[in-house]
């Protein structure tokens, strides 16, 4: 059983069928019986409290600017540490995650396999292995229907509103469970078009970075919002890129979530024979009339956090309108910045 489970490994990961891989392990991992996958999926954190071999610690004070969900450390038992967010679906995907790793490290006929590929890539392929587990354990395949018409945001939008899952887990499912022949970027962002999550479906299919701000996606978001939750269109501005250049031909579909503040985004090309679109570089001019440089818009320029417009590189600024000049009471003329600190000097015209 073990080399028979072990050769099947070994074609899945040259397939990078990860979610097959997490299905085999789950069935093997039923058959130890420490836990159950059903109370596992209705409630992880309970049912790992009680599992015999891991045990799951907290901590509320993370390094200022960490990312990371969940740590796993292997032991006797082993150690889940878990950086509580502020969503119980997103922490329920964090204890999966970090508990597919350990499963990951129970079966030998998975683990030679693992650990038979260069380290880099076996440490990346274990990880996508665990957010398949994960997402295997929350949404089963079997309570997923594949979409006939392809990827749709309002399928994502009702997925995640029936779901314990987290929103990125319910976009990276809806990925895994797409058709064959669909391309297509699938994407959760906030409202201010910031991506918190990505995944290309398909060959060829270029997706944002994780913490980007898309302003293409972001006027998408106002559409939806004025529009009952949903939008769809060609994306202006197109999808950007730290390297300065814009990715244009694109359509976006776009489905809120019920808090308003989230979006599923589903991206595809424009263009119907072939996956071909066209690049602009994404320039933009200082709105400044003492300044007016022309810049590009690349990692290097930030974002102003109010207009979500780009700040000059040489002025810093951007498009919100600038504070109103100080006036005189009497004269209503301006008055200078000298003036400003001493009235005395100010004379009415």
């Amino acid at each position: 059983m073990t080399h028979d489970d072990e050769a099947a490994f070994s074609r899945m990961v040259a397939a990078r069928d990860y979610r097959a891989i997490a299905e085999r392990l789950i069935k093997l991992e039923s058959l130890r019986g420490l836990a159950s996958f059903q109370e596992l999926g209705d409630d992880p954190e309970l049912a790992l409290l009680r599992h015999p071999e891991v045990t799951i610690e907290y901590d509320t004070s993370p390094l200022p600017g960490c990312s990371v969900y969940g740590y796993y450390r292997p032991g006797t038992p082993a150690v889940i540490l878990v950086h509580p967010s502020l969503t119980p679906q997103r922490d329920n995907f964090t204890l999966l995650h970090e508990f597919g790793h350990h499963v990951q490290r129970m079966h030998v006929s998975w683990a030679d396999v693992r650990y038979s590929v260069p380290a880099k890539q076996g440490a990346a392929i274990e990880e996508r292995v665990a957010d398949a587990f994960a997402a295997e354990v929350l949404l089963p395949t079997a309570s997923m229907v594949a979409g006939e018409v392809g990827l749709r945001a309002t399928d994502l939008q009702a997925l995640h509103r029936q779901a314990r899952a987290s929103r990125s887990a319910v976009a990276m499912r809806a990925a895994e469970l797409s058709r064959n022949d669909e391309r297509a970027a699938v994407i959760v962002a906030d409202v201010n078009g910031q991506v918190t999550f990505a995944r290309a479906v398909g060959d060829d299919v270029r997706i944002p970075a994780r913490g980007s701000i898309q302003p293409g996606i972001a006027r998408a978001m106002i559409r939806a919002l004025t529009n009952g939750g949903v939008s769809s269109g060609e994306l202006s501005e197109g999808l950007q890129f730290a390297s300065g250049w814009a990715e244009q031909d694109l359509s976006f579909d776009v489905a809120l979530d019920d808090s308003g503040q989230y979006g599923f985004v589903i991206l595809r090309s424009t263009q119907k024979f072939g996956p071909r679109t066209s690049w602009d570089v994404v320039e933009a001019q200082c709105p400044r009339s003492a300044c007016e440089l022309v810049y590009t818009v690349d990692s290097s320029i930030e974002i102003c956090g109010i207009c979500r417009d780009p700040k000059c590189p040489n002025c810093n600024t951007c498009s919100c309108e600038p504070p109103a000049a100080a006036q005189c009471d009497r004269c209503f003329l301006a008055l200078s910045l000298a003036e400003m600190a001493d009235p005395s000097l100010h004379e009415c015209a």
